[in-house]
C-alpha cells in the first residue's frame, strides 16, 4: 500500500469519525442519523450528473448496499442513544475488518501474511479501545456488535461493486443516494410525516454529514479498486483513533491510559499493512 493511498485512507477515516461525532453530540440521535442519511442522498444526487457513467454490472451491488444502509443508520442511532462515541464506535468499526478480512481471504482474494497479521493487530487495538470503554457501561454494545456485521457485509458488497462499476466515485454517489432515500422512506413509513419535521432544524448537520460520508466512502472504494479489500477496511477503521480523540476533547468522554496502548497497536498494525502491501 503506497503512502498516497494510506494518507488518503487516513483522511477518509477522519471524515467518517467526524460525522459520527456530530450524530452522537445531538440530543436526538435518531433524527441526527436520519439527517445524515438525507444529506447523503442530496450530495449523491447532486454529484451523479457530474460524474462518468458506471457499468450496469454494478447496479445489483449498488441496490444491495443501499438496502443494507437502512439497517446501518438505524443501528448507528440506537448505539449512540445508549453508549458513548469512544465505546460503541470502536466496537462497530473494530470488529468489521476482522470479518471482512476472513471473508475476503476465504472467498475473494488472498493477501500476504504480513498484511493479514497487520489486519489482526489493527483489529485487536481497535477492539481494546472498546473493551476499555466498557468500564463506563455496557449500553449500546449489542447494537454496535450487530452493526459491525452490517458494516462488514456492505464493505464486501461495495468492494466488489466498485470494481465492477469502473467508476468508484460514481458508484459511491449512487449508494449514498440510494441508501439515504431508502432510509428516509422507511422511517417515514414507520413514523409518519413527523419524521420530516424533526429533520428540518438539522439541515446543516445533515448536509455536513453527507459531504463527510461521501468523501470518506469514495476514497475507500477508490482504494479497493487496486488494493486488497481487507487491507483497505483495516486502515479505514483507524477512524477509531479520530473518534476516540473527538470523544475525549469534543464530547468530554473519559480517555483512560489503556487507550494509548490500544492506539499504539493500531499504529503498529497500520505499518504492517503498509509494508506488507508493497508500493503499489
Amino acid at each position: 500500500m503506497s503512502l498516497l493511498v494510506l494518507s488518503a485512507l487516513l483522511a477518509a477515516a477522519a471524515c467518517h469519525a467526524a460525522w459520527n461525532a456530530l450524530v452522537r453530540r445531538d440530543g436526538d440521535r435518531n433524527a441526527a442519523a436520519l439527517a445524515v442519511a438525507a444529506g447523503s442522498a442530496a450530495v449523491g444526487i447532486a454529484l451523479v450528473p457530474l460524474l462518468p457513467g458506471m457499468s450496469p454490472a454494478a447496479v445489483p451491488f449498488a441496490f444491495g448496499s443501499s438496502m443494507t444502509h437502512v439497517l446501518y443508520y438505524a443501528l448507528v442511532a440506537r448505539a449512540y442513544r445508549h453508549g458513548e462515541l469512544s465505546v460503541v464506535y470502536p466496537i462497530m468499526r473494530g470488529l468489521a475488518p476482522l470479518l471482512v478480512a476472513v471473508i475476503s481471504v476465504v472467498f475473494i482474494e488472498p493477501a500476504p501474511a504480513v498484511v493479514l497479521a497487520g489486519i489482526v493487530v489493527v483489529a485487536v487495538g481497535i477492539g481494546s479501545l472498546g473493551v476499555e470503554g466498557l468500564r463506563n457501561g455496557r449500553a449500546g454494545i449489542a447494537a454496535a456488535v450487530a452493526n459491525a456485521a452490517v458494516i462488514a457485509g456492505y464493505t464486501i458488497i461495495d468492494g466488489l461493486g466498485a470494481r465492477a462499476s469502473g467508476a468508484p466515485a460514481t458508484y459511491s454517489a449512487w449508494i449514498i443516494f440510494g441508501g439515504g432515500v431508502a432510509t428516509i422512506l422507511f422511517n417515514v413509513a414507520v413514523g409518519g410525516r413527523a419524521v420530516i419535521t424533526r429533520l428540518r432544524p438539522r439541515a446543516l448537520l445533515g448536509l455536513a454529514g453527507g459531504v463527510l460520508s461521501f468523501g470518506s466512502y469514495a476514497i475507500a472504494l477508490w482504494a479497493m479498486t487496486f488494493t486488497p479489500i481487507g487491507a483497505v477496511a483495516a486502515v479505514r477503521e483507524s477512524s477509531v483513533l479520530f473518534a476516540t480523540a473527538l470523544g475525549a476533547f469534543f464530547l468530554g468522554e473519559r480517555f483512560g491510559p489503556w487507550r494509548w496502548v490500544a492506539a499504539a497497536l493500531v499504529v503498529a498494525g497500520l505499518a504492517m499493512v503498509k509494508l506488507g502491501g508493497g508500493a503499489a
